[in-house]
């Protein structure tokens, strides 16, 4: 038992001697700096949030869920009081998950299964969860975690759908809705071009149904909308599912009404050109109406199931103005922003201002032992940073696969499974590759895939610490692929980094069997693996 948060103090004159106002005051300053710092033990995660909300249209109303459940948090805080009898139990969790992001961040650690469903781990919702939940109870103590469990596990839906959730069922749905606005142009009697996902309606004038156009992002809105206004109301589990649920229905149906006036746009603007171009235009208007109308609906209906008593929990009693003394709060307070203090220093340490000269590229060697270069290219980013500097070899025997080989200048993990995985390519095999090298035995994990025209192998390690190796565990339904951590401890001194190198050969034979080809182009593989000394090869690439 948690005596210290179980046993009522003796009221302390100081404590008493504050005006209401002031103490409030000193609370929410203190909590807002201690939410503020504590971010900084997780900051890596919270930057893959952010790209994750920046880069994919439907998880970007997960951005608005840490501002939701906040306020939340302070809504059950302000019934319970303002209690300031938290626990150093809370900030123990948080300092315990910025170990574990911090760990994350140094090793590589995916795991598949069905070669569909990509986990990785920790999985970042669990990270938010873990979040609110250590300094609820740093602040608050378990009296508030009581009032507000509700908006701790809501922070799960910062990732709204999960990684595999285009696939199974964004793209699904694209295909209904395309075919939803088709039949209903057909109805129109209006002739459209053969393309299931293109309506056009003449050459140059038509619209393309994208994943997202599908009413998946009003729908996912409208449902967590329904999630925080039914708990907010206090609706009973009988009514809340149903809530929710029609929602859903109700975003996703509106959604087919705005593909299909947008047809009956698309067939008025036909003869009149200066209409064709406010295509996009009209799309936002009907849409921002549509989902206007929706929103009345649904609070319609809400407020109308709010007059009944009976589909309504009772309320919690708010609890009287707590007059402990402040001391212990503004400790603990005190100590969390500390602990920000000391990890942003971390990630100021890690990431260093850049030299202002731009970084030279090291260019592969001309021959590794009797294979020599062929070609050489980089992959880069639309900024120009290069991601992968490949070279390209040819074996001593005419006829014999070329070996592209590539090292990373600035990624320190990388996981390719992961990256194909993101384009929509499962593969064909994958497994552990060992292979024997001049600086050594060196792991990788192998993969084969396979297009219309031609097989490939890509075998991928990490190179860092004099050694190269990457393990990867295969069973029927699971794939896991590791990389030990690069540095033990924050702000250790770090002038090098890990190196990815990633391995390809091709082939233009499809009629063999995924494993038979990774066992045939192991064999070249190893041939020259047994040449490349890839920890000399990757040591231009490591320093930072």
């Amino acid at each position: 038992m948690d005596w210290a948060a179980a046993r009522q103090p003796e009221p302390s004159g100081r404590a008493e001697s504050l005006p209401s106002s002031l103490r409030l005051s000193l609370i929410l300053g203190t909590a807002g700096l201690s939410w503020i710092a504590a971010g900084f033990l997780v900051w890596p995660s919270a930057i893959r949030l952010a790209n994750f909300w920046l880069t994919d249209d439907l998880k970007s109303m997960g951005a608005l869920i840490p501002l939701v459940c906040f306020a939340l948090i302070l809504r059950a805080w302000r019934s319970a009081g303002w209690n300031t009898r938290g626990t150093w139990w809370g900030i123990a969790l948080l300092v315990f998950w910025a170990m574990v992001v911090f760990v994350r961040d140094q090793t590589l650690l995916v795991i598949t299964v069905n070669k569909g469903w990509l986990l990785q781990i920790p999985p970042l919702p669990l990270v938010a969860v873990m979040y609110a939940l250590g300094l609820v109870l740093a602040l608050g103590g378990r009296d508030l975690l009581r009032r507000c469990w509700f908006p701790v596990l809501l922070m799960w839906a910062v990732i709204p759908v999960p990684q595999t959730f285009s696939r199974r069922v964004d793209l699904p749905l694209q295909y209904i809705s395309a075919q939803v606005a088709r039949s209903f142009a057909h109805l129109l009697r209006t002739p459209l071009t053969a393309d299931r996902l293109r309506l056009m309606f003449t050459p140059n004038f038509g619209m393309f149904i994208a994943p997202g156009c599908n009413g998946i992002r009003g729908s996912i809105t409208l449902g967590l909308a329904a999630i925080v206004v039914s708990y907010v109301y206090r609706f009973r589990w009988f009514v809340y599912a149903p809530v929710v649920l029609g929602s859903v229905m109700l975003g996703y149906l509106f959604n087919l009404l705005r593909l299909c006036l947008l047809v009956v746009y698309y067939k008025i603007a036909l003869p009149y050109p200066w209409l064709q171009t406010k295509g996009e235009m009209a799309d936002y208007l009907i849409g921002g109406t549509l989902f206007m109308i929706a929103l009345g609906i649904f609070f319609t209906v809400v407020n109308y199931l709010r007059e009944k008593p009976s589909d309504l929990r009772p309320a919690a009693e708010p609890s009287a103005p707590d007059t402990t003394p402040l001391r212990p709060f503004l400790i603990r307070g005190a100590a969390l922003i500390v602990l920000g203090v000391l990890f942003a220093a971390e990630y100021t340490h890690l990431h260093a201002e850049e030299p202002v000269t731009a970084r030279v590229i090291p260019r592969l060697p001309d021959h590794i032992g009797n294979y020599r270069l062929v070609d050489r290219y980089d992959d880069s980013l639309l900024d120009g940073v290069v991601v992968y500097t490949w070279g390209e070899y040819a074996g001593p025997e005419s006829g014999s696969p070329h070996i592209k080989l590539g090292f990373s200048p600035v990624l320190d993990v990388h996981d390719v499974e992961v990256c194909h995985m993101t384009r929509g390519q499962d593969p064909a095999w994958h497994g552990q590759i060992d292979a024997d090298t001049p600086g050594g035995k060196t792991q990788f994990s192998g993969f084969t895939y396979m297009s219309g025209t031609m097989q490939w192998l890509e075998a991928s390690s990490v190179c860092d610490g004099g050694t190269c190796s990457e393990f990867n565990t295969s069973s029927n339904h699971v794939t896991m692929v590791y990389a030990r951590p690069h540095r033990g401890l924050p702000l250790e001194a770090d002038a090098s980094r890990p190196v990815p190198v990633l391995l390809r050969i091709d082939t233009g034979d499809t009629s063999s069997e995924p494993s038979e080809t990774a066992a045939t182009l192991s064999v070249v593989l190893r041939d020259f693996l047994r040449q490349a000394n890839l920890v000399e090869l990757s040591k231009p690439y490591s320093h930072r």
